[in-house]
């Protein structure tokens, strides 16, 4: 990669000129050829939707580690984020792994980022449909002159993006946090604006509106670089990162003893986990984003068109449960699965054998209150056990999960932990408890097929999808724990 002396030779201003340029082409439709207010909505809600993609795709880069204690909300310490991070576990992951030459190294600890702005992504797709409610979106979709303008808006920020995020080096003092809570803020505010312009008429009031977004990209652009006020410095994100993170002492040699973790125990337990807790609200969501975008914009187009506008929101509603799924998903299994648990005399060293770095590490009689995880199907299938264990002390004290591991009686010999079970065997399941909770998924299934095929409409569903799958998998997740019989 080339260096950050690349882009500080380049003023600042020559620097925004794609990003200028990208905005001058809508400006020019206003005063020039008379383009009305829908036009110019579908334009910019486009480009806020897809500044999404691009942030993701940059903050799977970003070199700088967060500050955990802004990502988390139950202190009230971070009121000023519009995007929340959930597995702050994974977050505080250590190492990078390089996938070509051309590009910087990609940092695991970046995934829980992207996943929260795709959740995000969502919502503000729901405003921006029904910003649109009262737009013909299907007209302003046939017109060349919105593709190009949005092709250009989109353009002015790639390039700016490989320029400045990429070859300039701004990457390496960039959290991930900071790059998606920049487009989810400026996306917040504009969302805001395009409400009112689309209330409007007139080329004076679109022509202000543009000014008024060529302005905040460029107080972004400023503030991202340095300069400001409160209003740039806000849509320029957080600019208080983490620290990099010291490195662990970890003695040299070979260590005494090393267990890996069981890959296939941790990639269902990923799986099954995401089912359980993220995944029946997120498709509630995404359901409801999915019927509003249908019943609202279906209606603005006809033909073809309005057959390409549903597949096109299908496929996007989608792709955005899917990838939702498969992000949390791979959250767990990048947690877990790569761990190996090694030994060094008196110490404990947790190491990632895919990015080769040690992850956490500490003497041994700091690990305590240890016992079998036994709530974990996978565990059972695979004939595998995971640990749960106090690390540490005072300020630093946390509970792990150590594991899975495949033969759990010479794991815990070889490292001397005190388990206070007095047999790692593990009882199976209540049968009954396990019926009772399946049969309400069963039930579901059924009564999801009855309604697809009948004659209700869709939307008569909707509450109940959205607010019942949450709860249902409540129910189910708590009859199924019950399942399982205490270990001795």
């Amino acid at each position: 990669m080339v260096t950050r002396a690349v882009s500080e030779r380049i003023p600042r201003p020559v620097a925004f000129v794609p990003i200028f340029i990208g905005n001058l082409v809508p400006l020019v439709g206003v005063l020039e050829f008379g383009w009305d207010p829908a036009t110019l909505v579908v334009i910019y809600a486009l480009e806020v939707l897809l500044a999404f993609p691009l942030a993701a795709g940059k903050a799977l880069f970003a070199g700088k580690p967060p500050r955990i204690e802004d990502l988390e909300t139950d202190d009230g310490e971070s009121d000023s984020s519009v995007v929340g991070v959930g597995n702050t576990e994974l977050a505080q992951k250590r190492g990078s792994v390089t996938l070509t030459w051309w590009l910087p190294p990609v940092y695991p600890r970046n995934l829980p980022f992207i996943g929260a702005l795709l959740f995000a992504t969502v919502w503000s797709t729901l405003f921006i449909v029904g910003l649109l409610s009262e737009v013909a979106v299907g007209e302003a979709l046939a017109r060349p002159e919105v593709w190009l303008s949005v092709a250009a808006l989109v353009s002015g920020q790639v390039i700016e993006t490989w320029r400045d995020y990429f070859r300039g080096g701004r990457y390496e003092t960039t959290s991930p946090y900071a790059v998606i809570e920049t487009p989810a803020r400026q996306a917040f505010f504009l969302i805001f604006v395009l409400f009112v312009v689309a209330e409007a008429s007139g080329a004076v009031v679109l022509g202000a509106f543009v000014a008024v977004k060529l302005l905040v990209d460029w107080s972004a652009f400023r503030a991202t670089n340095g300069g400001g006020g409160r209003l740039t410095g806000w849509l320029s994100g957080p600019d208080d990162e983490g620290e990099p993170l010291e490195a662990l002492a970890i003695p040299e040699g070979e260590p005494d003893a090393r267990v890996g973790t069981h890959t296939r125990t941790v990639v269902l337990t990923g799986v099954l986990r995401t089912l359980i807790k993220p995944a029946p609200f997120y498709t509630g969501i995404v359901l409801l984003a999915w019927v509003v975008s249908l019943g609202v914009l279906g209606g603005t187009a006809s033909g073809g068109a309005a057959v390409a506008l549903t597949v096109g929101i299908s496929l996007l509603a989608f792709a955005a449960l899917v990838g939702f799924l498969t992000i949390k998903t791979t959250e767990h299994i990048l947690e877990y699965a790569p761990l190996e648990y090694r030994r060094y005399d008196d110490q404990i060293v947790a190491y990632d054998t895919w990015v080769e770095e040690p992850q956490w590490a500490l003497p041994l009689h700091e690990v305590r209150d240890i016992s079998v995880v036994h709530t974990r199907y996978p565990d059972r299938m695979y004939d595998t056990r995971t640990l749960e264990a106090q690390m540490g002390w005072g300020d630093d004290a946390a509970m792990r999960e150590v594991g899975p591991v495949t033969d759990a009686e010479a794991f815990v010999a070889a490292f001397e932990l005190p388990v206070r079970e007095t047999t790692l065997e593990l009882e199976p399941l209540n049968r009954r408890l396990a019926t009772a909770a399946v049969v309400p998924l069963g039930g579901v299934l059924v009564g999801a097929v009855v309604f697809a095929a009948g004659p209700w409409p869709l939307v008569g569903a909707l509450p109940y999808v959205v607010f019942g799958l949450p709860f249902l998998a409540l129910v189910v997740h708590g009859l199924w724990r019950q399942a399982y019989p205490e270990p001795a």
